[in-house]
């Protein structure tokens, strides 16, 4: 057997085939395991540059194997403390009653959407027209937009789905951080696997007896594949395949997206912001709207004075084009309404997820005119050939739990 791919997905796809009897190779075009989870130890401490949380402890394959691997976690509370435009403190429930308002947005909106689907933006607009809202609720407003949906979905919500941006199951029993790293999950799942790291992957040919895959290393040979490359490898057509992808796998990719989410770590020689503050949300002006309105204190996490600052859409694949000074600088004007004495930062350690060859984006939406069966036709077998990865999940795309239970899907459609 075959993996490419020793993200989440795979990794788990492997480990469960390998259970099973089989011999596994994991092929991987990185020099590191992990995909996009990827914790940078730099700074002497853990920091996530791909995935942080686990979403919905409860019933949770990534929350359970954490606990029977003794690997730390951390209940969050998302306590915000929330600044305006005018960079004055709002009160403790800003946040709350805005995120409430742009729901409420979300289905006005939606009542008034023709039969065909259309951009979550549209709709947005037709509500908030008919809303008639002031220039400071209408700040407040986008703000809340872009905290509470692009950054979700790491898209603009122009490219979302009004119909079925938000469809998939619900994540229940609280979020959780992982002080000691998210790599633990990886090194556990990995454990005692065959991972062939630096081999780039260029063809899949399954059209014989055997499943053939050539890399920059060589050829492999095998009874079958399991592809677990994120959506933006094969939106690229990076990888040929023969025979060609069905036309509703060739859909899904078209119509599925794949999002960028971006994350600035600044480093400070001391904590400028409130203790009290878990996340920082700035309203930025209208000229910066959609611009670093979410930061998360490391401080209480990995205990270093740092920002982990969050963009989503078109201005993340912005900001992982910049040069680290275009970096910093923009970010601490977006910091300076809030803090009027920002200091230059010790440190900077930033993910570039959209340029990178081998992700191509973060995580996949919904894109206009697809829904949840065009997740499913991703995720179908075809003849030799099984698919996995967080856009492969029917239920929980985007996350790290996703991506591993989509890979444990694939492996049992091998067995079977």
């Amino acid at each position: 057997m075959l993996v490419i791919g020793a993200g989440i997905a795979g990794l788990r796809a492997a480990e469960v085939l390998v259970a099973n009897g089989r011999r596994v190779i994991v092929l991987e075009a990185r020099d590191r395991l992990g995909g996009r989870i990827y914790t940078d130890r730099s700074w002497g401490v853990p920091v996530e540059l791909g995935a942080s949380w686990i979403h919905g402890v409860e019933n949770n394959p990534i929350a359970a194997l954490a606990a029977a691997k003794g690997i730390a976690t951390q209940a969050t509370d998302y306590e915000s403390v929330m600044y305006g435009a005018d960079g004055k403190r709002l009160g403790d429930d800003a946040l709350d009653d805005i995120e409430d308002q742009v729901a409420d947005l979300v289905e006005s909106g939606r009542e008034g959407s023709p039969d065909s689907d259309e951009p979550l933006r549209a709709a947005l607009d037709r509500a908030i027209d008919a809303a008639d809202l002031d220039p400071s609720e209408l700040l407040d407003v986008e703000m809340g937009i872009t905290g509470s949906i692009e950054h979700e979905y790491a898209t603009d919500a122009v490219n979302l789905s009004a119909t079925n941006f938000d469809d998939g199951a619900d994540e229940a029993g609280g979020d959780a951080l992982l002080p000691g790293g998210y790599d633990q999950v990886v090194a556990a799942v990995a454990n005692g696997l065959d991972v062939r790291l630096g081999h780039v992957v260029s063809s899949v040919d399954t059209s014989g007896d055997r499943a053939i895959v050539v890399t920059s290393q060589g050829k492999f040979e095998a009874g079958a594949v399991v592809v677990t490359v994120p959506l933006g490898v094969l939106k690229a057509g990076s990888i040929q395949f023969s025979p060609a992808l069905s036309e509703p796998k060739s859909r899904a990719i078209a119509t599925l997206g794949m999002g960028a989410l971006s994350k600035s770590c600044l480093r400070f020689e001391s904590q400028f912001w409130p203790d009290d503050a878990e996340l920082i949300d700035i309203v930025p002006s209208a000229s910066r709207r959609g611009q670093w309105v979410e930061s998360l204190s490391l401080t209480g996490l990995v205990d270093v004075p740092a920002l982990m600052m969050f963009n989503a859409g078109k201005f993340a694949r912005a900001v992982e084009t910049m040069t680290d000074a275009e970096v910093i600088a923009s970010a601490s004007a977006a910091l300076t309404p809030a803090f009027p004495a920002v200091p230059a930062p010790t440190g900077l350690l930033r993910s570039t997820w959209s340029v990178d060859p081998f992700s191509l984006g973060s995580y996949s939406f919904i894109g206009v005119g697809a829904s949840l069966a065009d997740r499913d036709a991703l995720a179908a077998p075809e003849g030799r050939r099984f698919f996995a990865g967080e856009a492969c999940s029917h239920d929980h795309a985007g996350t790290v739990h996703g991506a591993y239970t989509s890979g444990e899907a694939a492996a049992n459609a091998v067995l079977r």
